[in-house]
C-alpha cells in the first residue's frame, strides 16, 4: 500500500509541471467576411477562431469589441459538430461575447476552431475610413498565464470590397 501510495505521489509531480504550464498562447481570430461595408447598413461578421493552445488550455469565451458606432444585433456560431454551447451577451451594445454555456472546463478544444457570427448596424454615426475590431480569447484558467490573449482586426467603412482572386478570374480579364 504505500507503495502504492509512493507512486501516486510521483506521478502528481511529475504531472504538475505539465498542468501548470497551460496558456492560450497561440490562439487567433480571423475576420472572414465582409471585407467592408457602409454606415446605415447592417451586416453579418463572420469571424473564425482557432484554439492553438499549446498546452491544452480550452477556450471558454470568444468576445468581440465594435467601434462605439456599431450596434450589435445578434450572434450565432458554428462548432463545426466539436459540442461546444456558448450563451450570447451584448453588453454594452457594442459587444459581442460568446460565453460559457455549461460552466466546464471551455468550448473549444486545443486546434479545434469555431465559426462566429455577428449581425451589426452600422449606424450613421460611424465615420468613413478605418477601424479596428478586438478580440479576446478567454481560457479555461487552468494552470498558468496567459488565460487570455487579445487581437485586433483591421476593417474599413465605405472602402471597396475585396473579391476572392483565382486563375479563371485572371483569365477572365483577356
Amino acid at each position: 500500500m504505500k507503495r502504492l501510495l509512493m507512486l501516486v505521489a510521483l506521478m502528481a509531480l511529475m504531472a504538475g509541471p505539465v498542468m501548470a504550464d497551460r496558456s492560450m498562447t497561440g490562439c487567433t481570430v480571423d475576420l472572414i467576411a465582409p471585407t467592408t461595408a457602409n454606415p446605415g447598413e447592417t451586416v453579418t461578421f463572420e469571424f473564425y477562431a482557432c484554439n492553438h493552445s499549446p498546452d491544452n488550455e480550452w477556450t471558454s469565451n470568444v468576445i468581440f469589441t465594435f467601434p462605439e458606432c456599431f450596434e450589435v444585433l445578434g450572434g450565432s456560431y458554428n462548432d463545426g459538430g466539436i459540442g461546444a454551447l456558448f450563451n450570447f451577451v451584448n453588453d454594452p451594445i457594442w459587444t459581442a461575447a460568446f460565453m460559457d454555456g455549461d460552466g466546464g472546463w471551455g468550448e473549444i478544444y486545443q486546434d479545434y476552431c469555431c465559426t462566429f457570427y455577428v449581425e451589426v448596424l452600422i449606424t450613421t454615426a460611424c465615420e468613413c475610413g478605418p477601424v479596428t475590431i478586438g478580440w479576446t480569447q478567454e481560457g479555461d484558467v487552468f494552470g498558468a498565464e496567459p488565460h487570455t490573449v487579445s487581437g485586433e482586426l483591421p476593417f474599413v467603412l465605405c472602402g471597396t470590397p475585396v473579391q476572392d482572386s483565382s486563375w479563371s478570374c485572371v483569365k477572365s480579364l483577356y
